[in-house]
Formats: structure tokens, sequence, C-alpha cells
């Protein structure tokens, strides 16, 4: 009987602490295990158990209960805890690549310049391109890229210190002295000088752009000098803009000047060139003129060769005839003496008789 009544107790007990289904709800389960509690220890009370054992028996199923809750309890804590893991891992990619985003958007920097005012620039090889104020026809820009920060100071020169190179004019009557006051222009990472032009302005009307160079100053001959050395020069059409890309061995800090073909000069060299087409045809012609000559000068000395030789036979021919008369006539001459000869002799003979 006593073995009964525990096994009995234990089975309410262990369906009292039993884990809840899903969706059952606190308030169910708080009173189903009420129940089952008040059931048990009604059991246990006519068990016929000591204090002793029904303490040590109480225990045993605290232990074995608590034990059961305990591991219910880490199995949600780890399921919990492998979201919170994917759920951070998740929020730590997007992070990246804000982070990303935002260093690629960091990696260039524009900035309004004004002239003879120095411009702080950053270094970290941040590019940092300065636009300063336009004037009639575009903007004088200064693009910098440099590990060591600097400062930037440009002046526009409403009278250059030079003449424009042979066949080009200024766009406009300026040009712009860029000084650095750390690296002096020199060993940067990266040094553009750019023009962007204003498509509108009446100053560009009938003016090509899009064959506009970069010139910088040399100072020995007191000229502007447009060269490959100095770097790459190239058009951007879709930003209006000519950009001369410095060379590593060329310094920054220098006088420059923005330059288009002079409208004369390229017709002159058109022109020039139409010339050089007309001059060689003409000695073309020349040349072909003077086989013709030759040509005819050989046949006029041939005509004249022949009318001579024909000359010639006609007086051979001439002298033929007179030396055949010449000859008859000596024979002619020769057969009279003979015939008065003849007669002479016949006379002295009748004399005699």
């Amino acid at each position: 009987m006593k073995g009964f009544v525990v096994t009995a107790a234990l089975g309410l007990f262990i369906g009292s602490h039993a884990l809840p289904t899903p969706g059952g709800g606190i308030s169910a389960q708080g009173q189903s295990q009420g129940v089952n509690l008040a059931q048990m220890l009604s059991l246990l009370q006519t068990s016929g158990l000591s204090n002793t054992d029904l303490s040590t028996l109480l225990q045993s199923l605290g232990a074995s209960n608590s034990g059961a809750g305990q591991e219910a309890a880490g199995g949600e804590g780890v399921a919990a805890g492998e979201g919170a893991a994917k759920g951070n891992g998740t929020e730590a990619a997007a992070g990246e690549g804000e982070a990303a985003a935002g260093e690629g958007e960091g990696n260039e920097v524009e900035l309004a310049g004004v002239f003879d005012t120095p411009t702080a620039v950053e270094g970290g090889d941040i590019k940092q391109d300065i636009k300063f104020t336009p004037s009639t026809v575009g903007a004088f820009e200064f693009e910098f890229q440099n590990d060591v920060a600097d400062e930037v100071t440009v002046t526009e020169n409403a009278t250059p210190n030079g003449v424009a190179p042979e066949g080009f004019e200024f766009l406009e009557p300026a040009s712009y002295t860029v000084a650095l006051g750390v690296s002096k222009g020199e060993g940067l990472t990266l040094s553009k000088i750019d023009y962007i032009f204003d498509t509108t302005a009446a100053g560009l009307a009938g003016k090509d752009i899009t064959t506009s160079k970069v010139g910088r100053l040399c100072p020995e001959t007191g000229s502007f000098v447009i060269s490959e050395a100095l770097g790459e020069v190239e058009f951007e059409a879709e930003e209006n803009e000519v950009t001369l890309n410095l060379n590593k061995a060329v310094t920054a800090e220098a006088e420059w000047g923005i330059f288009i073909p002079v409208a004369g000069a390229a017709a002159g060299e058109a022109v020039a060139g139409e010339g050089e087409a007309a001059v060689a045809e003409g000695e073309a012609a020349a040349a072909e003129g003077e086989a013709v000559a030759g040509a005819e000068g050989a046949v006029k000395e041939g005509v004249a060769a022949g009318e001579q030789a024909q000359k010639v036979a006609e007086q051979e021919a001439k002298l033929a005839e007179a030396e055949a008369k010449l000859a008859e006539g000596a024979e002619g001459q020769e057969g009279a003496v003979a015939e008065g000869e003849g007669a002479a002799v016949e006379g002295d003979a009748e004399k005699e008789d």
C-alpha cells in the first residue's frame, strides 16, 4: 500500500511539473499544477511515511525537477543565443557595408576655393577638388591628393607673366599661379590642373573648347609651354572640362594658363596644307611638261637630223650627177681631140700627094 501511494504521488508530482505545451498559456498551467500538488499531498499524508522519508522524497523530486527545468531553460538560452548571434552577424555585415560606403564617399571631397586665400587640404591620400570663383567663361580647379596635409593658394593674374604658345591664344586674359605651403607641389600622389567651361558664356561663342590645352609658364623664356612632357591632357565632354594630369616629375607649384588654337592659325594651317598640295601638283605638272618638252625636243632633233640627212643625200646626188656630166664631157672632148687628130693626119697626107 505504501509503495502504491508513493508511486501515485510521484506521478502527480511529475505531471504537475511537466513543461507547458506550446500555446498552453500560463494560467492553465498554474491551475493544473495546483490541483496535482493538492492530490499528491493528500496521498502522502495517508502513506504512513515518516517525516524524514517525506523530506528526502520531496528533496529528490525537487532536484530532479530543477535539473529538467534548467535543461529546458538552457535549450531556450542556446536557441536565443544563436538567434542573437545571427542577428549580430547581420548587423555587423550591414555596419561594414555602411562603413565601406562611407569610406568611398569620403575618398573624394569637393571644396570651394577663394583666390589669394589658403585652402587647407587633408592628407591620407584623400582626393580633394578645389573649385575657385568662376570667371566670365568658366572656373579654375585644382585637384590635390597626397599622404601629407597641405595648404593650397591660387592667385588669378589679370595680366599673365608670359606670352601664349605659338599658334594659341589665351582663353581669357588671365593665368593662375598655384602655391602649396608644405610640399611646394613636389612628389604629390595626384595633382591636376582643370578648367570647367561655362558653355552658355558669350565669350565662348565661335570657339571650339574641345581643342583647348593647359600650358605652364617657362620663366626663362617668358612664354607658356604646351607639351606632353607636362602630363596627359584630356577634354571631358560630360563635364565640359579640360584637365591636365601632371606627371610625377612635374611640379604643380607654377603659373598655368588655358589656351585654344588661334582661329587664323588653324585656317592658315589649312591654307598652307592646300598650298603644299598645289605645289606638289605643280611640281608633278612641271616634271610632266619637262618630259613632254624633252620628247618634243627629241622629235625636233630627229626631224632636223632627217632633213639634214635628206639635204646631204640630195647634194650627194647632185654631185654624182655633176660628176657624171663631167665624165661625159671629158669623154666628148677626148673623142673630138681624136677626131681632130685624125683629120689633121688626113690633111697632111693629102698635102704630100
